[in-house]
């Protein structure tokens, strides 16, 4: 009967799957990205091009992060209430309709549906190749 021996070299094997780890988590994190880019509303192009990824060590794993900061993102992506817009001076608000000078005392915006590309893209993309998502929102 022959026997063998196995050592593992602890180090190395971990140094071997945080190189894995990486390779992995940045695709997938780069192909979520590039789909979110491409689901992502546009009427002047401002919230696509304020997208960006990154991806990081977080103790003993990798972390990728999409962000789009364009301060409207979040309420495209989550949809907001009807608003009324009233002027803080108490002087009426001037707009520029259709070349025409406009003066209200308030304006008044419907709701907006919610367009989560961002969401849809991590459920095309990263959850069927096995990723777990962690929703973080802030809204600075």
């Amino acid at each position: 009967m022959a026997w063998a021996e196995l050592r593992l070299n602890r180090g190395a094997l971990q140094a071997v799957g945080m190189n894995r780890a990486k390779t992995l988590v940045t695709r997938t994190t780069r192909r979520t990205f590039n789909r979110s880019q491409i689901l992502c509303p546009v009427d002047t192009g401002y919230l696509r091009a304020s997208g960006g990824f990154r991806v990081h060590r977080v103790a003993r794993s990798w972390r990728g992060e999409i962000e789009y900061t364009a301060r409207y993102a979040a309420a495209v992506h989550n949809g907001r209430r009807a608003l009324t817009i009233r002027s803080s001076t108490g002087k009426a608000l001037r707009f520029i309709v259709d070349g025409q000078v406009v003066y209200a005392q308030a304006v008044h915006q419907p709701a907006r549906a919610a367009r989560p590309f961002l969401s849809r893209a991590l459920a095309e993309v990263a959850l069927p190749a096995g990723f777990r998502v962690i929703n973080r929102v802030r809204i600075d």
